[in-house]
């Protein structure tokens, strides 16, 4: 099977299948509709007012396409009687809308919410307008009769029975992730991750508000992989750290599950891993880190030292000073072994 359809298979279907429900037809809309696209100038995109904090809400709703109901996050603005929501599709997920709440209901024209791409291509993705009730404090909207998205008049994503429920996040330590598998097939290296959406105790966190972040170890030298642009075809911008969420359709899937990965010098890696990033706020940030699981690519510095006797572990920052152990940032590992010596790692945390 070819790269771009295992990854279409697991990204796509996942967003429109959750618990396994195919249908093949719901991605072949796009295709069909793909002739006929012209895609609209980037000013009729609302946005809400910068200096206000975003809120996450948990959206819960019956998607009438599979017969399956839903639960996911989006993100809410409140300016006066001015209301935003970012996330009504599940397609496009960075989509802003804007209504307006008078008297209890909460009124969403019909908008323009963005471009969305897919496999490559751009789709314009249209809001079909909806009503909400909304309590006193807003804490919650309800619309029974939903709404739909669609593009060039092919409905994408379609609710009933929507409810919107503020969520009070909390800072928490996500659970540390896992690399399940670091292969080659016909079209390059890939890895699989399992990222849970947990904190370290198993208790749920938000996906929306998880990413995760690649390093590499070369005999003992750390440092953050980078997707770049010359890469990865079908990003925006270079990043560091992925949003659990995220996919581009072709070399990332969403959650981590499979990531192709590009190095001139992969041959040399002796490690590869993965640590969960959490990250409550949208003004006033907090943000708090997992530990980092390595995957062994072949024998390495950090191996052979963790299967040595050590009798005692200090931290050193690059100027030489003793830290704690619980001291972030890159650092120098110290270890004295039961024979006397010492050994020194750089280690990312």
């Amino acid at each position: 099977m070819k790269k771009i359809t295992l990854l279409l298979i697991a990204g796509l279907v996942a967003m429109i299948a959750q618990a396994g429900v195919i249908n093949q037809d719901k991605a072949s809309k796009l295709q069909n509709v793909k002739a006929n696209v012209t895609v609209k100038a980037e000013g009729d995109i609302v946005t809400p007012p910068a200096s206000i904090e975003e809120q996450i809400y948990t959206f819960q709703g019956h998607d009438t396409y599979i017969d399956q109901d839903k639960t996911f996050e989006v993100f809410v603005v409140i300016d006066n009687n001015d209301i935003y929501v970012k996330g009504f599709s599940e397609y496009y997920t960075e989509g802003w809308v804007k209504g307006t709440i008078v008297d209890g209901v909460a009124t969403f024209p019909a908008a323009y919410m963005g471009v969305f791409e897919f496999w490559g291509d751009a789709y314009d993705l249209d809001f079909d307008g909806a009503v909400f009730t909304v309590n006193d404090d807003a804490s919650e909207l309800f619309a029974a009769d939903g709404y739909t998205t669609s593009t060039e008049g092919e409905i994408l994503d379609e609710f009933i029975n929507v409810t919107l429920t503020k969520a009070l996040p909390e800072i928490a330590t996500p659970a540390t992730p896992t690399i399940t598998e670091f292969t080659e097939d016909d079209y390059g290296h890939y890895v699989k991750m399992t990222i849970p959406a947990k904190d370290v105790d198993g208790n749920d966190i938000f996906a929306a508000l998880l990413s995760y972040q690649l390093l590499i170890d070369r005999n003992g030298e750390q440092s953050v992989y980078e997707f770049t642009t010359d890469n990865y075809e079908f990003i925006e911008e270079n990043m560091t750290v992925v949003p659990y969420n995220f996919t581009d359709y072709y070399d990332i899937d969403v959650a981590g599950k499979q990531v192709y990965i590009y190095g001139d010098d992969i041959d040399e890696w002796n490690a590869i891993g993965v640590k969960s990033i959490y990250t409550v706020g949208d003004k006033s940030r907090e943000t708090r880190e997992s530990e980092i699981f390595w995957y062994q690519l072949k024998p390495t510095a950090i191996t052979s030292i963790d299967n040595n006797d050590v009798v005692e572990t200090n931290y050193y920052d690059l100027q030489g000073r003793k830290v704690t152990t619980n001291a972030t940032g890159l650092l120098i590992k110290q270890m004295r072994m039961q024979d006397g010596t010492t050994k020194s790692i750089k280690v990312l945390r």
